[in-house]
């Protein structure tokens, strides 16, 4: 298993610049890479998430590949944030325009069982005038 070896000699290097990893993110169907982190958490006793703290590129791009409802969800909660980055709250406006076709209903799903708030009352509480009223309109057409 390549990509576990991979990962658990991350202090060794960097699995990002390994070609195998690479590859196997790349070219491998979400259903064998869930397998992939299953395996993982029964060979080594804990989840994948755990031995990738270290390296969040690659953490976050797992999570995204293999459950993005729940990791859109997460982006879209770090988003209302108030101490955070111009680019993560720019997420919500990316997230919202770019899933709304695909997988919106998904995500909306989960934020709301994440969290326990609808996600269109979120955004009525935090966002303001045109831009608010921009992202509720969305969200309602995928609702």
């Amino acid at each position: 298993m390549t990509f576990a070896i991979a990962v658990k000699n991350i202090d060794k290097k960097n699995p990002i610049e390994d070609d195998g990893i690479v590859r196997i993110l790349t070219t491998r169907s979400k259903l064998h890479l869930k397998a992939m982190v299953k395996y993982y958490k029964e060979i080594y006793g804990k989840n994948i998430d755990e031995d990738l703290d270290t390296l969040m590129s690659l953490k976050e791009t797992l999570q995204c590949l293999c459950n993005p409802q729940a990791y859109f969800s997460k982006v879209l909660n770090d988003a209302f944030k108030d101490d955070v980055d111009k680019n993560t709250k720019e997420a919500l406006t990316r997230v919202i325009v770019t899933r709304s076709n695909v997988d919106m209903k998904e995500i909306i799903e989960e934020f709301d069982k994440q969290y326990k708030i609808p996600l269109i009352q979120k955004i009525e509480d935090v966002a303001l005038g045109n831009y608010k009223d921009f992202l509720v309109s969305l969200i309602r057409r995928v609702a």
